[in-house]
């Protein structure tokens, strides 16, 4: 028997390191993604909110400029948030009106849905997004 055929004593030793590694890489890319999943998830809800809000808050202030009534401009702007499926908030803040320019200010908050962030608390605020958003009357 030659030396060649039975490899060296060092080799031996390492042969499961190997395939530790490569399940220790497969598990951090799996959670790499798991995080790139939910931040674009928190994005586009940040985008999706915002234009709602955009929309929203431009029906208030031309409706304002039409009728001079804060309470029935802001009563405007409620379809245009159940139209993209954004719940109406129940406080009182969420449309407000300057009466002196006519300029509409829409405060819209929700949660992004995640598969990670979400369910930890140090994370959790990550999901949390808040949107606040204004618009004047066209001068046309």
């Amino acid at each position: 028997m030659t030396s060649e055929s039975v490899p060296p004593r060092s080799l031996h030793d390492e042969a499961g390191l190997v395939g530790k590694v490569a399940v220790v890489w497969i598990v951090v890319l799996l959670l790499v993604g798991l995080l790139l999943l939910d931040g674009l998830s928190i994005v586009l809800a940040t985008f999706r909110l915002s234009s709602t809000a955009q929309a929203a808050a431009s029906t208030a202030a031309t409706t304002f400029k039409n009728l001079h009534d804060a309470t029935q401009a802001c009563a405007a702007a409620e379809p245009g948030l159940l139209g993209d499926d954004v719940a109406v908030p129940e406080n009182q803040g969420w449309c407000k009106i300057d009466t002196a320019t006519g300029e509409a200010t829409i405060t819209l908050k929700t949660e992004a849905s995640s598969l990670v962030l979400g369910r930890l608390s140090l994370t959790q605020d990550f999901t949390k997004i808040t949107v606040k958003e204004s618009a004047e009357p066209s001068s046309l």
